[in-house]
């Protein structure tokens, strides 16, 4: 069971959880960004991997938009967080990266 092993947790009221195993299923995490532009529809959690005694191994899969892309308005027209100080993503992107 090389992809069967506990490592993720989940923020919740403070506390970081285990997240669930599943033999059959995968875990998809949106972030902030992504909550605010479809109207929380889906809700971003914090997230973190614990350190594990054994080999623990996961693919990650980052996308974004394009970095022309106007963040600064909801799906239904609402100001999203990041649109108070940013109206692009690459402008937001290189500010959340420290680039």
């Amino acid at each position: 069971d090389l992809f069967n092993n506990p490592g993720l947790q989940m923020l919740y009221e403070g506390v970081y959880r285990d997240a669930p195993v599943s033999d059959n299923g995968f875990i998809v995490n949106i972030g902030k960004l992504v909550d605010d532009i479809i109207d929380n529809q889906v809700v971003s959690v914090k997230h973190r991997v614990k350190e594990t005694e054994f080999d623990r191994y996961s693919i990650t899969y980052f996308l974004g938009p394009q970095f022309d892309a106007d963040i600064s308005r909801s799906m239904s027209g609402e100001p999203t967080e990041a649109g108070r100080k940013y109206r692009i993503f690459g402008e937001w992107i290189k500010d959340y990266l420290g680039a």
